[in-house]
């Protein structure tokens, strides 16, 4: 990396890591001056009994609300509509439980409880005036990367057309994060898997991208070796807590890293799929990830190279392409080990929409810009035939994500 090129790193975001870590979650509210906190969660989350496991670690003095009809790429419409129904509550903190959905419509709030309009004026680089409300984090999967990042994604309709639009600001860093792997321990194998892969695609997409820096490459080059060494057992069963806790320490150490270095073309292509077809984020990541490794290694194979040696692939003796193009097949193994589909039609994704999925991801300069490899539209198009017809899979898997 050139002297030259001036890169800037921030991280602003206090996390507190370990079992019972949210035991500290009251000791953490008294350093705040708030006296009503809005809760942010699902409907899963609530049902999961693990809503009311923070609940009970607040103090019976504050006021508490709940916020939990978050839904899966939440949309400008239902942030607004929040928005309108706790404006005039009194609100002065708020906490997210949940995965990224969540936490993103939690960032969302606090950007209109301080500025008002609709979340669809702060699109962009702090568009907003007023600082943000505090919000704290509770992660409860390992694949969002949102507890310690300053974006938050959206769905636009604007136009009749879905889109995924993205707010950044310094402001959007969580206060704190709480991330403890006690709270994960009943998470269904295949959320693990592709929250997990969503993970490692953070971490991979972050440390070849064209924006990285020295400290973003020690952050996501250190995710991938965790997430490869520990994804598996925790898949294979998710009470294994020192497995759920490497993967949410991962998860949460490639959020630094992407939010430092940006992503590329696995977010550009899977934020079009999102939204045209409500797609879960970490799955359609999970899939597309193998195809635009394979594109992409041409770009850069030391640092692909430097994957395969994080992922333990014996790499010794082989020259620096032939172990990038190992990291390559390697992560075709892990997806396929823990259960993710090999084709974006396992997940409802067909050719109907080439087009205009092809059409959005190629004006997606937030993930063209940074992809290592310059992409064309016939690129973007042939990977996009590619992953929607893959190969034959167990209907087990594809049950799981239909």
């Amino acid at each position: 990396m050139s002297a030259h090129r001036n890169t800037v790193f921030n991280a602003k975001t206090k996390l507190i890591s370990g079992i019972g870590s949210i035991k500290s979650l009251s000791q953490e509210l008294k350093k705040i001056q708030a006296s009503t906190i809005l809760v942010v969660t699902d409907k899963g989350i609530k049902n999961a009994g693990i809503l009311n496991k923070v609940l009970e670690e607040i103090d019976s003095n504050y006021d508490v609300m709940i916020f939990d009809e978050v839904k899966p790429n939440p949309e400008v419409e239902m942030t607004d509509n929040a928005y309108h129904t706790y404006k005039d509550k009194g609100i002065d903190l708020l906490l997210a439980i949940g995965g990224g959905s969540v936490l993103d419509t939690a960032k969302g709030l606090s950007v209109l409880f301080s500025n008002g309009g609709s979340i669809a004026d702060y699109y962009g680089y702090d568009i907003y005036k007023n600082k943000t409300y505090p919000m704290f984090a509770v992660p409860t999967t390992v694949g969002t990367g949102s507890e310690s990042g300053n974006a938050a994604v959206f769905t636009d309709n604007s136009n009749n057309l879905k889109t995924k639009k993205l707010i950044f600001g310094e402001d959007l860093f969580p206060e704190v994060a709480f991330l403890d792997a006690e709270l994960l321990k009943n998470m269904p194998s295949h959320l693990i898997s592709s929250t997990g892969m969503d993970a490692l695609t953070h971490a991979i997409e972050g440390y070849v991208a064209n924006w990285s820096s020295h400290v973003t490459d020690s952050l996501n080059l250190h995710a991938v070796r965790v997430i490869g060494s520990s994804i598996r057992q925790a898949t294979a069963h998710s009470e294994n807590l020192e497995a759920m806790h490497s993967m949410l320490l991962a998860s949460t150490i490639a959020g630094l890293g992407m939010a430092n270095s940006g992503l590329g073309m696995v977010h550009g292509i899977s934020h079009a799929i999102g939204a045209q077809y409500d797609a879960p984020h970490g799955i359609v990541n999970a899939i597309l990830l193998p195809y635009l490794l394979e594109y992409n290694w041409i770009a850069n194979p030391e640092k692909f190279s430097h994957i395969a040696d994080a992922l333990r692939v014996n790499i010794q003796g082989l020259s620096v392409e032939d172990a990038a193009k190992a990291a390559v097949e390697h992560v075709k193994t892990m997806t396929a080990e823990v259960g993710i589909p090999d084709n974006l039609s396992a997940i409802g994704v067909d050719d109907s929409k080439i087009d205009l999925l092809t059409d959005i991801a190629f004006n997606d300069q937030q993930y063209m810009v940074p992809n290592p490899r310059k992409m064309s539209r016939q690129d973007i198009y042939d990977i996009l035939q590619k992953a929607i017809a893959g190969s034959a899979h167990p209907t087990a898997v594809k049950e799981v994500y239909s």
